[in-house]
Protein backbone atom coordinates (compact mmCIF):
# COMPACT_ATOMS: atom_id res chain seq x y z
CA UNK A 1 0.00 0.00 0.00
CA UNK A 2 1.43 3.36 -1.27
CA UNK A 3 1.02 6.07 1.72
CA UNK A 4 1.44 9.19 0.43
CA UNK A 5 3.69 11.76 1.52
CA UNK A 6 2.79 15.29 2.65
CA UNK A 7 5.17 18.09 2.01
CA UNK A 8 5.25 20.98 4.79
CA UNK A 9 4.34 23.56 2.06
CA UNK A 10 1.40 21.46 1.61
CA UNK A 11 0.28 21.18 4.92
CA UNK A 12 0.97 24.38 5.80
CA UNK A 13 -1.51 25.09 2.59
CA UNK A 14 -3.71 23.07 4.38
CA UNK A 15 -3.98 24.85 7.38
CA UNK A 16 -4.37 28.07 5.85
CA UNK A 17 -7.29 27.00 4.11
CA UNK A 18 -8.96 25.76 7.24
CA UNK A 19 -8.17 29.06 9.14
CA UNK A 20 -9.56 31.02 6.76
CA UNK A 21 -12.81 28.70 5.98
CA UNK A 22 -13.24 29.37 9.76
CA UNK A 23 -12.80 33.15 9.47
CA UNK A 24 -15.14 33.01 6.46
CA UNK A 25 -17.38 31.38 8.81
CA UNK A 26 -17.56 33.71 11.57
CA UNK A 27 -17.80 36.65 9.07
CA UNK A 28 -20.76 35.87 7.52
CA UNK A 29 -24.28 36.01 9.67
CA UNK A 30 -26.02 34.41 6.72
CA UNK A 31 -23.80 31.09 6.83
CA UNK A 32 -23.80 30.92 10.56
CA UNK A 33 -27.70 30.52 10.63
CA UNK A 34 -27.81 28.59 7.51
CA UNK A 35 -24.86 26.39 9.08
CA UNK A 36 -27.76 26.08 12.38
CA UNK A 37 -30.41 25.11 9.25
CA UNK A 38 -28.75 22.43 7.61
CA UNK A 39 -27.05 20.85 11.03
CA UNK A 40 -29.99 22.00 13.95
CA UNK A 41 -28.41 19.10 16.34
CA UNK A 42 -25.25 21.31 16.56
CA UNK A 43 -25.07 24.24 18.72
CA UNK A 44 -23.10 26.43 16.45
CA UNK A 45 -22.43 29.62 18.54
CA UNK A 46 -20.24 26.97 20.21
CA UNK A 47 -18.91 25.64 16.92
CA UNK A 48 -17.80 29.09 16.38
CA UNK A 49 -15.42 29.16 18.99
CA UNK A 50 -14.24 25.36 19.39
CA UNK A 51 -13.72 25.57 15.47
CA UNK A 52 -10.78 28.34 15.98
CA UNK A 53 -10.03 27.12 19.13
CA UNK A 54 -8.78 23.66 17.42
CA UNK A 55 -7.22 25.60 14.38
CA UNK A 56 -5.14 28.39 15.92
CA UNK A 57 -2.01 27.37 16.79
CA UNK A 58 0.27 30.14 16.35
CA UNK A 59 3.40 28.48 18.25
CA UNK A 60 3.07 25.39 15.54
CA UNK A 61 6.15 25.47 13.20
CA UNK A 62 3.62 24.29 10.25
CA UNK A 63 0.85 27.33 10.76
CA UNK A 64 3.66 29.72 11.47
CA UNK A 65 4.67 28.51 7.63
CA UNK A 66 0.95 29.02 6.62
CA UNK A 67 0.90 32.67 7.23
CA UNK A 68 3.52 35.96 6.84
CA UNK A 69 4.35 38.18 9.62
CA UNK A 70 1.83 40.43 8.91
CA UNK A 71 -0.95 37.84 8.42
CA UNK A 72 0.26 36.41 12.14
CA UNK A 73 -0.21 39.81 13.41
CA UNK A 74 -3.50 40.32 12.10
CA UNK A 75 -4.56 36.62 13.82
CA UNK A 76 -3.55 37.51 17.02
CA UNK A 77 -5.03 40.29 16.90
CA UNK A 78 -8.40 38.15 16.24
CA UNK A 79 -7.65 36.01 18.52
CA UNK A 80 -7.82 38.92 21.36
CA UNK A 81 -10.72 40.09 20.20
CA UNK A 82 -12.30 36.06 20.77
CA UNK A 83 -10.34 36.65 24.39
CA UNK A 84 -12.15 39.55 25.37
CA UNK A 85 -15.74 39.02 23.93
CA UNK A 86 -15.31 35.24 25.50
CA UNK A 87 -14.80 37.25 28.45
CA UNK A 88 -18.41 38.53 28.45
CA UNK A 89 -19.92 35.28 27.19
CA UNK A 90 -17.92 31.86 27.65
CA UNK A 91 -17.73 29.73 25.10
CA UNK A 92 -20.19 26.92 27.21
CA UNK A 93 -22.78 29.59 27.53
CA UNK A 94 -22.81 31.18 24.61
CA UNK A 95 -26.61 31.52 23.41
CA UNK A 96 -27.76 29.71 20.12
CA UNK A 97 -26.89 31.31 16.97
CA UNK A 98 -29.94 32.70 16.46
CA UNK A 99 -29.71 35.00 19.08
CA UNK A 100 -25.58 35.19 19.50
CA UNK A 101 -25.82 37.35 16.32
CA UNK A 102 -27.92 40.14 17.81
CA UNK A 103 -25.68 40.49 20.81
CA UNK A 104 -23.19 43.24 21.29
CA UNK A 105 -20.42 39.92 21.68
CA UNK A 106 -20.92 38.43 18.46
CA UNK A 107 -20.76 41.95 16.59
CA UNK A 108 -17.46 42.67 17.96
CA UNK A 109 -16.19 39.40 16.91
CA UNK A 110 -18.29 39.76 13.52
CA UNK A 111 -16.61 42.68 12.33
CA UNK A 112 -12.91 41.53 13.46
CA UNK A 113 -13.47 38.66 11.26
CA UNK A 114 -14.41 40.42 8.47
CA UNK A 115 -11.50 42.96 8.84
CA UNK A 116 -9.56 39.99 8.90
CA UNK A 117 -11.17 38.25 5.84
CA UNK A 118 -10.55 41.18 3.97
CA UNK A 119 -6.96 41.66 4.86
CA UNK A 120 -5.76 37.68 4.47
CA UNK A 121 -6.26 36.35 0.92
CA UNK A 122 -6.20 32.70 -0.03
Amino acid sequence: MDKEIISEEEMASRIRKLVLEVIELWSSKEEQLEYQKNVPFVDVSSELFGHWETIYNPDDKLFRMAFNESELKMLADFQDVLDRETTRVTPYHVPNIEHFVYTLEWREINNAAIKLRDKVKN
